[in-house]
């Protein structure tokens, strides 16, 4: 059987695709994963074949790199709001239409090498995470089986759709091909545990465990080693560096000043780049450069983040109490559900960013998660319900049986 897998060209959209795709792989089918050229060195080190859709991002404008500003510079939204729509108001409904005409734009940059190879390769079956809307198309232009795959809590929202007609950038993405419009896939994989689920898929759906992949690297020695002192992780993941440049050093820069007046050992996991706007960090805080989340969670006590997805089920995998410090509304979904399962605390950096007792608010979260070990608790709660969950290759049986259900697109109507 071929399974092709896409997801948008993004580390946390792609990432979690990767288990299930290594999954498909040890069971003898063939697989390729097809995304954009600005992650194809990610993809490569996975050790998975890939193939390249669309060139490389253009630069922005100017009016779209004010929209991306404007994600980070969000008033907090309602508690679950992507199953509380109702609660929005005029702006943020206009805000959500926005974003999602941005990753159709992205998806239509893709769609054409995507369709192109697919017609050449003829996969049994699609695989596409949430928002990789050019392998929706790709399944309806074969006529085979599309599997959407959900990254987190946030990815239960449909960008695409206004209410329940897709938007017509949407609907333009197929007809540029001459498909039917699919709004449904033939199936929906979840990794999100039972209790962070904001809704239950549509069926049919097909849970399964989250097993962290942030990357290849390697575990630094110094790491095994401690001088009894709680240590605490500060990350802030790979969207808000590439999208806000120096200015996403904010609320990173606040924490690690919080938390290093603290009695712990703090390690700062970031990339080259995060490093460098970050200036002189203090005498207690030790940085990991490109070092995956995954490999480095074993050695702490206490997570603090930005609140993405793939960074909390990270944590939550690990059974690490997290604090969040969130920018963006997608952001508060996660960290929210991790808030009310008990197993940590969720801060907004718009509450914070001007307050005088913002470091103190900081400090104070961190000391109560260490010291208060309902928390830990807790997340340990969360981490076995995720471990409870099938694994990916219970997956690979119901995608086989899905491909063998597909009625496709006579050949010669698809080349």
């Amino acid at each position: 059987m071929r399974l092709l897998f896409t997801s948008a060209a993004a580390r946390p959209h792609v990432f979690p695709l990767i288990p299930l795709a290594w999954a498909c792989r040890a069971a003898g089918h063939e697989v390729r994963v097809c995304a954009g050229a600005s992650i194809a060195d990610d993809i490569v080190h996975t050790g998975l074949p890939i193939v390249l859709a669309g060139g490389r991002a253009a630069q922005p404008t100017a009016r779209t790199a004010q929209f991306v500003a404007s994600v980070y510079c969000q008033q907090p939204w309602p508690a679950d709001w992507p199953v509380n729509t109702h609660l929005l108001n005029d702006r943020q409904r206009e805000h959500l239409e926005r974003l999602g005409n941005t990753i159709i734009a992205g998806a239509d940059a893709m769609a054409g090498d995507l369709v192109a190879f697919a017609r050449w390769w003829r996969p049994d079956v699609v695989i596409y995470e949430t928002t990789g809307y050019a392998g929706a198309v790709a399944a309806a232009v074969l006529g085979v089986p599309a599997v959407r795959y959900r990254f987190g809590s946030s990815s239960v929202l449909r960008l695409e759709l206004r209410g329940d007609r897709p938007l017509p950038a949407y609907s333009r993405l197929f007809a540029r091909f001459a498909a039917d419009v699919v709004t449904e896939p033939a199936m929906t994989v979840d990794p999100v545990p039972p209790s962070m689920r904001l809704a239950e898929p549509a069926l049919p759906w097909h849970a399964v465990r989250y097993l962290p992949y942030n990357g290849s690297g390697c575990v630094p020695r110094w790491l095994a080693r401690s001088d009894g002192r709680p240590r605490v992780c500060v990350t802030w993941g790979h969207v808000m560096a590439s999208a806000l440049g120096g200015a996403a050093a904010g609320p990173y820069r606040q924490t690690l000043d919080a938390v290093a007046g603290l009695d712990v050992d703090v390690v700062v996991v970031a990339s080259s780049e995060q490093l460098a706007k970050l200036g002189d960090l203090p005498s207690s805080v030790r940085p990991v450069e490109a070092t995956p989340l995954n490999l480095v969670l074993p050695y702490c006590d206490v997570v603090v983040h930005q609140g993405g997805d793939g960074t909390t089920l990270t944590a939550a995998a690990g059974g690490l109490p997290q604090l969040a410090i969130t920018r963006r509304p997608e952001a508060e979904v996660p960290s929210g559900r991790v808030a009310a399962a008990g197993a940590g605390l969720h801060l907004r950096y718009q509450e914070l960013r001007h307050n005088s007792a913002g470091h103190e608010l900081i400090s104070t979260a961190v000391e109560k998660l260490l010291a208060d070990h309902a928390y830990r608790d807790a997340a340990h709660r969360l981490r076995d319900e995720i471990a409870a969950q099938p694994p990916p290759s219970a997956v690979v049986p119901a995608l086989v049986a899905l491909a063998g259900q597909d009625r496709r697109v006579p050949s010669e109507q698809v080349q």
